[in-house]
């Protein structure tokens, strides 16, 4: 291409496609690159590591022949039956292992490691060595066969001896000949990585020059535009009280918002430009979702509440005003919010306090009066099961008077940890007042409520023991079913369970006695 085609194509700024285009063609090429050089690299070690053990073998064999050697001479000589038998059986062992190395460099041998790929110089060298290789075998094992007590026949020690120099000789040029061999491989790999990395390195330049090069430019253009925006944006942003946000109002894609907005999102002003809307608006909330359906319809909305998602997944509510106008040639939102958080949780607070006891965390009077007149009356309707329980903490003013509030009202929260774990999910666990408490159970049998109500006695006694306290713990237990025709008001039903609670107190107290601090507790 001419010299003065090319300086325009790279001044020319191109579009985010085209960029992108040519960055993924780039990473492409590096990767592939890399990919290779990482295929040589490995096959390099591969190489490597079977020429040095071939090498090794290789040289190995050079000693197996001169123990062959030492062996045949040792048996030969060797006057005592028991050290002829030994030098036998070395002899023996050597001979195989020499054998079957020498198999394993011809052929190839997977458990020494040994690939059995020999180039034909390699070849014709051993070759040559075959004879004197066959014959120091055939020596050996005549001499292997001689018996121990039988004279060693000295014609196979001299040929094992005369015919290992020559193995040695020809091993030294097998073992030289494989070193070379192994050099050869490696610079032919050392420039195939050195082709690879000039190659990465023009892909490199290229990379520059094409991409990183005009991704400079449409930078520095973008960012001319965005100064001017953001002059303007200054401008508008800095006399609000209020958090504001500038909406794309196509895409929803926050342009801009002021330091208002970054307080109450959690995030800085630069991380909120550029994301979507929807990212601090969680559309599982019904509020949000048709929120977003809205503005999505070019609606103005004034004080609509939303609840925003902050970076650290907390939720603030909001009031939202929002409305349409032109900015820097665009159609966009302008998003006014209002935090009243603060607000919700005050009222969540008084909606607690109204519902919950302080002292147990319990269900308090009213709003567990009023679930037990809802359940009556879906008893009445639907004609299914409905048991009460009433209990009594035994024992609260004798602890109250004797060792102090504090322990009374550890008595108390301990009573209500243990009935509000005792029951099951669909049950009710209230503080009627003072040491009184109710336990609504729905849809249970008997015998199921027979079991939670003596596990909750066992625990409650076992906790005291546990916690060594100087008063005993315990607590009264009274039972009734709910009965339309006998029970026709709250009252009565409580009434009821109150009085068999009366009486299973009574009857205790029977078969109690004092102890030495004074308190009852079991004989």
């Amino acid at each position: 291409m001419p010299k003065n085609r090319i300086i325009p194509a790279l001044n020319a700024v191109l579009t985010a496609g085209q960029l992108r285009k040519r960055y993924i063609t780039a990473l492409s090429l590096i990767a592939l690159l890399t990919i290779l050089s990482q295929i040589v690299v490995q096959h390099l070690i591969a190489d490597q590591t079977s020429d040095s053990r071939v090498v090794n073998i290789a040289g190995r064999q050079r000693m197996l022949s001169q123990k062959i050697t030492k062996n045949a001479f040792y048996v030969a000589n060797a006057q005592a039956t028991e050290s002829a038998t030994s030098y036998r059986q070395q002899l023996a062992e050597t001979l195989e292992l020499w054998k079957r190395s020498h198999q394993g460099l011809l052929h190839g041998d997977t458990e020494l490691g040994l690939p059995g790929k020999n180039s034909v110089e390699v070849i014709a060298l051993y070759n040559r060595i075959d004879p004197h290789h066959q014959a120091i075998i055939a020596a050996t094992r005549n001499l292997l066969a001689t018996s121990a007590q039988a004279q060693p026949v000295d014609q196979d020690i001299q040929s094992i001896r005369e015919h290992e120099s020559s193995f040695l000789q020809g091993m030294d040029e097998i073992v030289f000949r494989y070193d070379q061999e192994a050099k050869r491989k490696l610079d032919v790999a050392r420039w195939v990585e050195l082709a690879l990395m000039v190659l990465t390195l023009l892909v490199l330049a290229l990379e520059a020059l094409f991409i990183f090069s005009p991704v400079t430019r449409r930078i520095r253009q973008d960012m001319l535009a965005l100064e001017q925006k953001e002059e303007d944006m200054r401008h508008l942003f800095s006399v609000s009280p209020t958090a504001l946000l500038l909406v794309d109002n196509k895409n929803l894609t926050i342009l801009d918002a002021n330091q208002k907005t970054a307080e109450l999102t959690g995030v800085t002003v630069r991380q909120l430009a550029g994301s979507h809307l929807q990212t601090y608006l969680d559309d599982t909330f019904d509020a949000n979702r048709l929120f977003l359906e809205k503005i999505i319809n070019n609606e103005s909305l004034n004080d609509y509440e939303i609840i925003l998602l902050t970076v650290q997944n907390t939720v603030t509510n909001a009031l939202v005003s929002v409305r349409q106008i032109r900015f820097a040639g665009r159609e966009v939102l302008v998003l006014g919010m209002t935090n009243i958080s603060d607000l919700k949780k005050a009222h969540a607070a008084l909606e607690h306090f109204a519902t919950f006891d302080e002292m147990t965390g319990l269900l308090n009077r009213r709003a567990g009066l009023m679930i037990l007149q809802n359940s009556m009356a879906r008893c009445k309707r639907d004609r299914r099961s409905l048991t009460l329980c009433f209990a009594d903490l035994d024992g609260l003013k004798t602890t109250n008077d004797r060792f102090g509030h504090s322990e009374g009202d550890w008595l108390l929260r301990k009573t209500a940890e243990v009935l509000s774990t005792s029951i099951r999910a669909g049950d009710v666990a209230m503080r009627l007042g003072g040491d009184e408490f109710l336990l609504i159970f729905h849809d249970c049998e008997k015998e199921a409520v027979s079991r939670l109500l003596a596990r909750i006695e066992d625990r409650i006694v076992a906790i005291g023991i546990q916690e060594h306290k100087p008063f005993a713990m315990g607590i009264s237990l009274g039972v009734t079913d709910f009965n339309p025709e006998h029970h026709s008001t709250l009252e009565e039903f409580i009434a009821d369970a109150d009085e068999h609670m009366y009486k299973m107190k009574q009857q205790r107290k029977r078969f109690v006695v004092p102890n030495d601090a004074g308190d009852l507790s079991p004989p």
